[in-house]
């Protein structure tokens, strides 16, 4: 759009301001005169940067800077280079051409040097003014400084680009994994769908969002399940787990670990619920596979315990067995046999020294638990299969012989076991109270060579046994690296 002004020279330059302060009186009946005092009002009360060019711009004869860049009074060449940011000068020059052939509105944003030294934004616009035998004698136009609004929009695009990074970096990231990932609003409607959750669906995700549970095929029993969950993530604004069967569209019959999660606005106050869901149908299968192993291993071994207890039994028979060794026989073979039973709960991983204890001397009195006749003290120390093996007939091994000679043999007499790791140590005590004097044996048996030797091999480490007067004690020390769960085959 061309505009046409019929406009004095004066535009554009300050006026000297009356004794009250204002612009110069006009003379209301004069129209020319009014309407240039109306146009110079304008122009002072405004803050953007006021200026005139020649036709060609090639000379710039006026700048009102508004201490925003130089004022000029007199006019001047070569202007662009003093004002207009080198980097914006082609730009600059180009709407400068475009203008002149179109005779229309010149505009354009550009960077600046201002007054102080430092770079501004503003956005320039001028007009022609055009005499009546249609020749453009001048350019008015103004400059507003936009500095801060630019750097506002370059912040907004610095921040939207970034917002849009991370959105293709998140949907990047929840459209490889194979979980199924998900959001509910509060009326149970879902928000979201990844492409895994969607093929277990079969269906779109247009055709997805904004749908409840029922109308994506769950069966009632299941939706409402859900919808409970929901319900409680909102009033705890605590998160939620649990494990459900689903059927996928293709794979049939799965087994799906779930997770429930609260989404906070900045209140506080939940406004979604985020989902991730992980078939776990093929680990399920797995466990299932290897708790059968673990128990027909242990059924073998029980029958092997078995077997040995009667060959035992027939090479004990006759007038020249010992029914105390055949006996002895037999309780280490049960000793054994209830720590096979322990450590298969456990699917023989790992046990704790509480229980292991526990199961290997309950035979001997009332439980160490209730501090009858069996105190346990110290830490409860998890313990590898091997290491609870070897420990569960020794402490069968000392109760035995307790039994027989030591405290256990009187009404009163006690036993305290205190394990506990010191550094890179474990040690566990065993020491007899109560009991009838004790006097060192003259030779070593069975016992204490299972002990001494066989134990300490077993563990890496230590076992010492001691006979003083008031009761046996028994030293056992084995590396705390011992009680790894996981050890080598």
């Amino acid at each position: 759009m061309c505009i046409i002004l019929g406009l004095g020279a004066s535009y554009g330059r300050r006026k000297v301001k009356n004794d009250q302060g204002g612009l110069p009186a006009v003379d209301r009946r004069d129209p020319l005169r009014l309407s240039e005092a109306r146009l110079n009002a304008f122009a002072s009360a405004s803050s953007d940067i006021i200026f005139r060019v020649s036709p060609d711009w090639s000379e710039l004869r006026a700048v009102d800077g508004r201490g925003i860049v130089a004022d000029i009074t007199t006019p001047a060449r070569n202007w662009i280079d003093a004002y207009v940011a080198a980097e914006d000068q082609p730009r600059f020059r180009a709407a400068i051409d475009r203008a002149i052939r179109t005779r229309c509105l010149f505009e354009i944003t550009t960077k600046i040097h201002r007054l102080d030294g430092s770079t501004g934004w503003v956005l320039s616009r001028a007009v022609p003014m055009i005499e009546t035998d249609g020749e453009i004698y001048e350019w008015y136009g103004t400059a507003a400084d936009i500095t801060e609004r630019h750097e506002m929009e370059l912040e907004v695009a610095r921040l939207t680009d970034e917002s849009e990074r991370q959105r293709r970096l998140f949907e990047s990231l929840i459209s490889a994994t194979p979980d199924l990932v998900y959001a509910f609003d509060t009326q149970y409607r879902f928000t979201f769908a990844n492409e895994a959750l969607l093929e277990m669906w079969g269906r779109t995700l247009e055709d997805s969002v904004g749908k409840r549970l029922l109308e994506v095929g769950y069966e009632p029993w299941h939706a409402a399940m859900h919808e409970r969950e929901i319900d409680q993530v909102i009033a705890t604004k605590a998160g939620i787990r649990g494990e459900v069967g689903f059927p996928h569209s293709t794979l049939g019959w799965r087994v799906y670990d779930y997770i429930f999660m609260p989404v906070f606005d900045v209140a506080g106050e939940v406004v979604a619920i985020a989902g991730s869901t992980r078939d776990i149908s093929d680990i399920k299968r797995s466990e299932e596979h290897l708790r059968l192993l673990v128990n027909e291993l242990n059924h073998r071994v029980k029958n092997t315990l078995a077997t040995i207890q009667s060959l035992a039994r027939q090479t004990f028979r006759g007038d020249q067995a010992d029914p105390a060794a055949r006996a002895a026989f037999d309780e280490r073979l049960i000793a054994l046999s209830n720590a096979h039973t322990v450590l298969t709960r456990k699917n023989w991983e790992s046990v704790g020294l509480r229980e292991i204890a526990g199961q290997a001397l309950a035979p001997f009195g009332s439980g160490y638990a209730e501090a009858e006749r069996f105190c346990l003290e110290g830490d409860d120390l998890p313990l590898a299969p091997r290491v609870a093996l070897a420990l569960a007939m020794a402490l069968h091994e000392l109760a035995s012989n307790a039994v027989k000679y030591g405290a256990l043999s009187t009404e009163h007499g006690r036993v305290r076991l205190h394990c506990a790791r010191d550094g890179d140590t474990v040690r566990c005590v065993w020491r007899e109270e109560g009991g009838p004097p004790v006097r060192p044996p003259r030779a070593r048996g069975f016992g204490s060579r299972l002990l001494e030797v066989g134990l300490a091999r077993e563990l890496g480490g230590a076992v010492r046994l001691e006979f003083p007067a008031d009761g046996v004690v028994c030293t056992i020390e084995f590396p705390a690296a011992q009680e790894n769960p996981r050890e080598p085959d």
